[in-house]
């Protein structure tokens, strides 16, 4: 029983932010109405970083968009990991969606395309392919090297 009481003031000590981490209640985003349609971002951990478009009219759902991913460290408390929308606001024609990291992202109105969003993915994507093609070269030599040694045996 003494070492395990230990063993909990140990961890206690040496990751204090899991111990005792518990954040406020992020401050609800007022939503924003622009051309008939109302924006917003829900507070509930299942949309945290979402902005969801709504027809005034029908009161229809026309999209929904993962503004950015919080990624959860699972040693770490996971309420200090969460990453909320803090503001929105319609500026030059866009949906300027600030994020309580200070992170801002602007989305097209009218489809809820993240603008600039390709060049997020495209580095990724690109060095995944070089790797491949690497990948499949070096095997294409060795199977060669290979089929060469047997047949000179």
């Amino acid at each position: 029983m003494k070492c395990a009481l230990v063993a909990i003031a140990i961890v206690t000590l040496l990751f204090p932010v899991s111990a005792f981490a518990k954040r406020k209640t992020p401050k609800p985003v007022p939503a924003v109405v622009w051309e008939g349609v109302e924006y917003r971002a829900p507070l509930d951990l299942e949309h945290m970083g979402h902005v969801q478009a709504f027809e005034l009219s029908s009161g229809g759902k026309l999209w929904e968009t993962e503004v950015y991913h919080v990624w959860i460290t699972p040693a770490v408390e996971e309420d200090v990991q969460w990453v909320f929308i803090s503001s929105m606001q319609v500026q030059g024609g866009k949906l300027l969606v600030r994020n309580e990291n200070g992170q801002s992202l602007r989305l097209d109105l009218k489809t809820g395309r993240i603008e600039g969003a390709l060049r997020y993915w495209l580095p990724w994507f690109l060095a995944a392919a070089i790797f491949a093609a690497a990948a499949f070269l070096v095997w294409i030599r060795m199977s060669h090297s290979w089929r060469r040694a047997v047949a000179d045996n």
